[in-house]
């Protein structure tokens, strides 16, 4: 195999490996130091994944380029596939953030790299370097795999930052120095004629026509005029982007309605299971009514293992069946009071990642 140019600063570079972050000490590597840094044990086969029949097992002494596929499995060595006759597109992992996310596809630009993590367009991507002089990934600029697989996120500085409902938002949002009424309502609620402002800690009321000074660390509180039936899609959509930009995978569910939380992992060492997808209907009246119980893959070995007892209620939603689980966190299971203004989606993950973590054996 030929060596790569090495001059200038050198993108770092990681494989995955059985799932594992693997960070790499350079674009071509042995495979047998992939399998130490792994914990993968000497008489395993390492075989990269190509997703299908064409999986190709690798010798413990071969120097790999990790630029012709970073994706990696371990099998015996009496499981490992033939040498394919012929080669077929191999699985990329990209990692932000020590995260990855895995295509099959080499040729990304800055805007596809971010919606493949769930990142908003504000996000500043770099690629990183084993230098201080990364790469920023702008929304246009192409971001080819061979050029480094590994970046990280710094979020835009911002000097005036104010809470509305506990919620931070930033001159990226729109706060400004002077602010209507309305103008505050609107980074939280699309529809702020419904609903009445609030200056903390005073109290004051604030008209929506009402022009405010705004100050760095203000605090607001909107309170909606009346609690109805029919939960507000408005917010959903809200609570579950606040949810991907931190790197979490949240599929709605609009036909249930409900929320699948993806990948809840169980703790470390834990024998049944690494991670478990957790759905969670919609109350009717959400927000004005709580979030409450949770839905397990039917068959999940967790039935019966976490709080609450499984109950005989299934939902048919992602092509799968799920059985309910009466798992109660903010009532008298550890959570505080519901607070419509303080809790959704976005804080009940915290609930299902105590659930799973703290599943009995």
């Amino acid at each position: 195999m030929a060596e790569h140019q090495t001059c200038g600063p050198q993108p770092k570079w990681a494989a995955q490996i059985e799932d594992q972050h693997v960070p790499a000490p350079q674009r071509t590597v042995k495979v047998k130091v992939l399998k130490d840094q792994a914990n993968i044990a000497s008489e395993n086969i390492l075989v990269r994944d190509h997703g299908g029949d064409h999986d190709v097992p690798l010798d413990d002494e071969q120097v790999i380029d990790l630029a012709q596929g970073n994706v990696f499995y371990a099998v015996p060595a009496c499981e490992a596939p033939n040498p394919p006759a012929c080669h077929a597109t191999p699985k990329l992992a990209f990692f932000v953030d020590d995260r990855p996310e895995v295509t099959f596809r080499a040729d990304q630009n800055g805007t596809t790299l971010r919606e493949l993590f769930g990142f908003t367009p504000e996000v500043r991507l770099f690629r990183d370097y084993e230098s201080p002089h990364d790469q920023p990934i702008g929304l246009d600029g192409p971001v080819n795999f061979g050029d480094g697989p590994v970046f990280y996120t710094r979020r835009k500085h911002a000097k005036l930052t104010i809470a509305v409902n506990d919620k931070p938002f930033t001159e990226a949002d729109g706060v400004k120095h002077e602010m209507s009424g309305r103008d505050i309502a609107k980074l939280v609620f699309d529809d702020p004629e419904n609903y009445d402002l609030f200056a903390l800690p005073s109290e004051d009321q604030i008209g929506l026509d009402q022009t405010v000074k705004v100050k760095d660390c203000d605090k607001f509180k909107a309170i909606r005029k009346t609690v109805a039936g029919g939960y507000e899609i408005t917010r959903i959509d809200r609570e579950l982007d606040t949810l991907r930009q931190g790197g979490a995978k949240v599929t709605f569910v609009p036909e249930v309605p409900a929320v699948v939380f993806h990948d809840i992992p169980a703790r470390k060492g834990y024998p049944h299971l690494q991670s478990t997808d957790v759905l969670v209907t919609v109350p009717g009246g959400y927000p004005g009514q709580a979030l409450d119980g949770a839905y397990l893959p039917q068959g999940s070995p967790l039935l019966g293992k976490v709080v609450g007892s499984p109950q005989g209620n299934t939902i048919q939603a992602l092509n799968r069946t799920w059985q309910l689980v009466s798992y109660h966190p903010h009532a008298g299971g550890g959570a505080p009071p519901w607070n419509k203004d303080k809790h959704g989606f976005h804080t009940y993950v915290d609930e299902l990642l105590t659930w799973v973590h703290r599943a009995n054996q």
